[in-house]
């Protein structure tokens, strides 16, 4: 699999989980943000971005989860609360790993713009839910 890739992609979704994590820290300047990356095996990239009231207490998190099979990879995200249930689904997209460099590249930008549109249609909900966590 081409490491390269995942590097790109998290690269450019850094700061698309950043500025989405701004507004709403300028919402709510008491919000606490966590904003990371994983990997393993099947997923080479998980990144998040958890948002809490407090360190200790329930959290809504952005997930976005690259899967690969070495042939695929499928960019899927999600917005989660405590122990993995979507409050909102996000944009996915599967990319061939054999397509040109080119494609690949436009294949990412187009899924980063649709997650950028899906977060600011969901910032207020998103806000709004995390005002109510403990």
């Amino acid at each position: 699999m081409k490491t390269t890739v995942i590097e790109d992609i998290w690269r450019r979704l850094d700061p698309v989980l950043k500025a989405f994590a701004d507004r709403l820290v300028a919402r709510d300047p008491a919000l606490i943000c966590d904003l990371g990356r994983t990997s393993n095996e099947v997923f080479p990239l998980r990144g998040y971005l958890a948002l809490a009231r407090s360190k200790s207490g329930d959290e809504i998190a952005v997930t976005i989860d690259v899967k690969s099979d070495g042939e695929l990879l499928v960019l899927a995200s999600d917005v989660c609360a405590d122990q993995g249930l979507v409050i909102a689904t996000g944009p996915s997209t599967t990319l061939n790993l054999s397509d040109d460099e080119s494609r690949i590249d436009t294949g990412i930008g187009d899924w980063l713009r649709e997650l950028e549109q899906f977060l600011v249609a969901h910032e207020a909900a998103t806000a709004t839910a995390v005002s109510r966590l403990r």
